[in-house]
């Protein structure tokens, strides 16, 4: 009897085995298909995320260009003498000064 049943099941399987591989192929193909279609909105926010932090890699470079421009001025004689100058209110000492000796306020 056991041995029938055996015999009956492998029958079936050879018979319909072109189907139950395509249903197999089908199933999985399925289910790929729906896990991509599930990662979508995924994709979108990771996309808007990366155009984000492109435009701060943008802003980024461009200060740190500013920053080097900078540096390059106030390491020179011109820009520290200008400090000096506006900031802390100090003047050469070959400058010619000239008060106002009138009296008058402006």
């Amino acid at each position: 009897m056991l041995n029938k049943l055996k015999n009956q099941v492998a029958k079936y399987i050879n018979a319909h085995k072109k189907g139950l591989i395509i249903a197999l192929v089908a199933v999985l193909a399925g289910s790929m298909l729906l896990r991509g279609v599930m990662q979508y909105p995924r994709l979108g926010a990771q996309k808007k995320e990366i155009a984000e932090l492109n435009s701060k890699i943008e802003y980024e470079e461009e200060r740190q260009k500013e920053v080097e421009d900078l540096e390059s001025k106030v390491n020179s004689d011109e820009y520290i003498k200008k400090i000096a100058t506006e900031k802390l209110g100090l003047i050469p000492s070959n400058a010619k000064i000239f008060v106002d000796v009138s009296g008058e306020q402006q």
